[in-house]
C-alpha cells in the first residue's frame, strides 16, 4: 500500500541534487551518455566528452583529421548541446587528441 505522502525517486532527486550542488555534475554524466543523440553517429563514434569546466567542453577526438572536422563544426556542436542540455551552459568546446594506449 503506498502512502499518501510516498514520492517517487525521480520527483526528488532534482531537489537532492540541487541540494548537495550535484546538479551539474548529474547533467553533464547525461551529456556524456546521450552523446550520439546530439551530435550523431559519426562524430560520437570518433569523438567524446570527457570534462566541463567553467563552460567549457573538454572533448576528446580520435585523431587530428576529426579533430580539425570538429573544429570546423563547433558552433553546431554548441547549439545541438544548449538545446538539450541548457542548464550546462556550455560556451565553449576544447578539442584534445586521444592519446595512444601503449601496451605494458
Amino acid at each position: 500500500m503506498r502512502n499518501d505522502t510516498s514520492r517517487r525517486v525521480g520527483d526528488i532527486l532534482p531537489g537532492v541534487l540541487a541540494t548537495l550542488g550535484l546538479e551539474e555534475k548529474f547533467e553533464e554524466g547525461r551529456l556524456q551518455r546521450e552523446w550520439v543523440a546530439v551530435v550523431g553517429k559519426a562524430i560520437a563514434s570518433r569523438s567524446r566528452p570527457r570534462v566541463l569546466r567553467d563552460g567549457v567542453l573538454v572533448v576528446t577526438v580520435e585523431n587530428s583529421v576529426w579533430m580539425q572536422e570538429l573544429w570546423f563544426r563547433q558552433r553546431e556542436i554548441l547549439e545541438r548541446i544548449g538545446a538539450a542540455f541548457p542548464r550546462l551552459a556550455v560556451t565553449a568546446l576544447r578539442f584534445e587528441q586521444e592519446r595512444e594506449r601503449t601496451s605494458a
